[in-house]
């Protein structure tokens, strides 16, 4: 169990050095905000693991819902951002959540009890989380035309402006 927890402190601590990196980089507003917002939650990520290891149990606090944070900074903008010429850190960062939500349902799997079941079910669901963030924001950004015809079941729809 503890190389597990080790293991998962160095995704997130790697998961926001990583956003972090990616925002400063970032031309687009609506891109740095999507990726600052992203080091945050895998700050609050190692919170959880830390708080776990401490007192050997897990108790959400609070979930701060991606979607929800982006849908009040989209009401707060006034027009939409040029688009992103730097796309290619969307897909590595999509890479990196797969890869992520992966290892912790590994980690899931493999829990001994069920306060690290809790545990690893919600880091799983905060990488899921992530995941549908990084892909509507990239979709809108490189996809406008095809944006407006998807399922808005598939996207937050809300997007449209």
């Amino acid at each position: 169990m503890e190389n597990m927890i080790n293991y998962a402190k160095e995704i997130e601590k790697e998961g926001a050095n990583f956003y972090i990196e990616l925002a400063l980089k970032a031309d687009n507003f609506l891109t740095k905000k999507l990726l600052y917002m992203l080091s945050k939650q895998e700050i609050e990520h190692l919170e959880a693991i830390e708080e776990f290891l401490i007192l050997g149990k897990y108790q959400i606090r609070y979930e701060i819902k991606i979607e929800d944070e982006m849908k009040k900074f989209f009401s707060d903008i006034k027009e939409k951002s040029k688009i992103e010429t730097q796309l290619n850190g969307y897909k590595v960062a999509l890479e990196l959540e797969k890869k992520s939500y992966s290892l912790y349902e590994k980690f899931y799997n493999s829990a001994k009890n069920e306060q690290e079941k809790k545990l690893y079910e919600f880091l799983m669901n905060q990488e899921k989380q992530h995941l549908e963030a990084i892909v509507n924001v990239y979709s809108y950004l490189s996809e406008t035309g095809d944006w407006f015809q998807k399922e808005e079941s598939k996207i937050w729809n809300w997007m449209n402006l």
